[in-house]
């Protein structure tokens, strides 16, 4: 005879918390089969399922198990992968831990649900390697009878912001993902390394990848988790980890040894010289005024060397004049800027504003898109503004080259002025590994 017994659902539990309700030994067969020859089989086997390491892509979803007509015990998940925003959805029966992203390391870790709890999800907080851990291992097995259901998935959406400017200071996360409290690694901060004061600036990013631990934190925080306060928040940042996977950096110099980039104080001109435009003066990284956010902002200028001479002229300079300038991508959305100075690399933010040139016919400075006048042999330094800029200012950085013979790649520059072009790597996650342990105990055959 099979077994025809109409359990207790599970209800008003905890989202991240299968409490089992049901008996271990239950096989839920429906009232009406639709073959008579149904029966089933007891059986009691230990199964380990395994998959990894593989990389999901903004909306993709790995369905670990999705079993129908077998009763069992759970008796561990984890999952191992570098994004604290990667969600682990879990179906057993008639419970569900959350519809549509399931749960995540991020919004446990500020829950401080990082120890083993029974029948509760938790999650280690992140480890050297730059990973995380989402783990289900309660002290007796989990029982589910007809349905069990786990999926990885990958709720986010591409983004450029991380490295370059976002202008309201908001970032909302879509389909249920908690909001993360501050901004992450976004153009305004910068990360320190030793191990980047010996390497290429070229090719620090890939050295970067290696490093882990890429957390990149940032103290600017999210305006849209402090307007609102009911928002369920998270840990860390959905993008944390992309320096590594991003690039590739391309040099916005004219490859010669010796050019100095000098910064200004943040929301003040880097000069007094005429025809340098007038920037943002709030402070950073920007606040509301009459409602509307202003964002701030800071100025550079690149000379031809040491002296800071801005009547010296540059070398080749149109592509520093166009890829500076604030029009060069949709939207006012400029080139994302990276400085490499010893062992650290300033994200500066996104250009914000044209770029300008000393013109030596009116000893004043230019805009880039005047079309009265284009650089000239013997026009002089490069001024160019970025938002949200630094909180201070930046160190002088000489572009130095440890050999003068070949250009980068192959020339060998320790510090520089580099430019980051945006890729679609943004919102992938890589998920290092999933386990599930599971015992089998019956399973309804037709």
């Amino acid at each position: 005879m099979p077994i025809v017994d109409y359990s207790t659902p599970r209800r008003g539990e905890d989202l991240t918390s299968p409490n089992a309700g049901q008996p271990a030994d239950t096989v839920i067969i429906p009232s009406t089969p639709i073959h008579t020859t149904t029966r089933v089989i007891e059986d009691s086997v230990f199964i380990t399922e395994r998959i990894g390491p593989v990389t999901l892509g903004p909306g993709e979803t790995i369905d670990m198990l999705s079993l129908t007509s077998e009763a069992g015990d759970i008796i561990s998940i984890e999952v191992v992968t570098d994004n604290p925003y990667t969600g682990v959805y879990l179906e057993m029966d008639d419970y569900k831990n959350r519809e549509g992203t399931g749960v995540t390391a991020a919004e446990l870790i500020m829950k401080n649900k990082i120890t083993p709890s029974n029948r509760e999800f938790y999650a280690e907080d992140m480890r050297e390697d730059g990973t995380f851990v989402v783990k289900y291992s309660p002290s007796d097995p989990d029982p589910y009878t007809d349905r069990i259901k786990i999926q990885i998935r990958n709720d986010l959406k591409l983004s450029e912001i991380p490295f370059g400017h976002n202008p309201n200071q908001k970032l909302k996360m879509r389909g249920g993902l908690p909001t993360p409290l501050h901004l992450g690694h976004v153009g305004g901060w910068y990360l320190t390394h030793p191990n980047i004061a010996i390497t290429r600036a070229a090719d620090t990013h890939t050295m970067l990848k290696q490093l882990g631990k890429d957390q990149y934190s940032n103290p600017i925080k999210n305006i849209e988790a402090i307007e609102n306060p009911s928002t369920r928040v998270g840990a860390y940042h959905p993008y944390m980890n992309m320096a590594g996977r991003h690039g590739p950096l391309v040099p916005l110099f004219a490859y010669t040894a010796g050019m100095r980039l000098v910064s200004g104080e943040p929301g003040e001109k880097v000069l007094g010289t005429s025809g340098i435009p007038a920037i943002n003066s709030v402070p950073w990284p920007g606040k509301v005024v009459n409602g509307t956010f202003v964002h701030s902002e800071q100025q550079f200028v690149l000379y031809k060397n040491a002296t800071e001479n801005v009547a010296t002229s540059v070398v080749e300079p149109e592509i520093m004049l166009n890829e500076l300038d604030a029009s060069t991508y949709a939207a006012g959305a400029g080139t994302a800027i990276v400085v490499k100075h010893e062992d650290t690399l300033y994200y500066l933010g996104a250009s914000s504003r044209t770029t300008h040139y000393y013109d030596a016919g009116t000893s004043a400075f230019r805009a880039n898109s005047e079309s009265l006048h284009g650089f000239e042999t013997g026009d002089g330094a490069i001024v160019f503004t970025v938002s949200p800029g630094l909180p201070f200012k930046l160190p002088k950085v000489d572009i130095v080259l440890a050999e003068d013979i070949g250009t980068p790649p192959n020339g060998k520059n320790y510090d520089g002025l580099f430019g980051l072009v945006a890729t679609q790597d943004t919102a992938h996650m890589l998920i290092h590994e999933v386990v599930v342990r599971r015992k089998r105990t019956k399973t309804q055959l037709l």
